[in-house]
């Protein structure tokens, strides 16, 4: 009884998975690959010095790179490096990857030291 119910069970929560993984992506030939990004934009960092850079019309997901070195990005507001403890829910992310960015109309950008940041925006992946 046991091995039916989970059976059932994987069955059921399959589609639902499946259904809310949004960088889901499987291609004519039935592989899984992103499409290549509609703008690329970089942001040459000095050290402790924060940018704001405009999402472009359209992007709804960004795909973060950077070159052996630690950034800080913040949607709402301005990105900081912490020097304590970020309590209040106001902190910045270290290093992201990739964001869905719909609704956002700029990203902060700030390190501790200078670093070369390269954001990859896309409406589809």
């Amino acid at each position: 009884m046991k091995n039916v119910l989970f059976a059932l069970f994987l069955f059921l929560s399959v589609p639902v998975f499946a259904a809310t993984t949004p960088l889901d992506i499987k291609t004519a030939d039935g592989s899984y690959a992103l499409k290549p990004p509609t703008q690329i934009d970089v942001r040459v960092l000095a050290a402790n010095t924060a940018e704001s850079h405009t999402i472009p019309s359209g992007a709804k997901y960004v795909f973060f790179s950077s070159e052996a070195c630690d950034f800080y990005a913040r949607y709402s507001g301005t990105a900081a490096v912490p020097s304590g403890d970020v309590t209040d829910g106001t902190g910045s992310e270290v290093n992201p990857s990739v964001r869905y960015i719909n609704g956002y109309t700029a990203i902060s950008l700030i390190s501790s030291t200078a670093c070369t940041v390269t954001m990859m925006f896309t409406q589809n992946p």
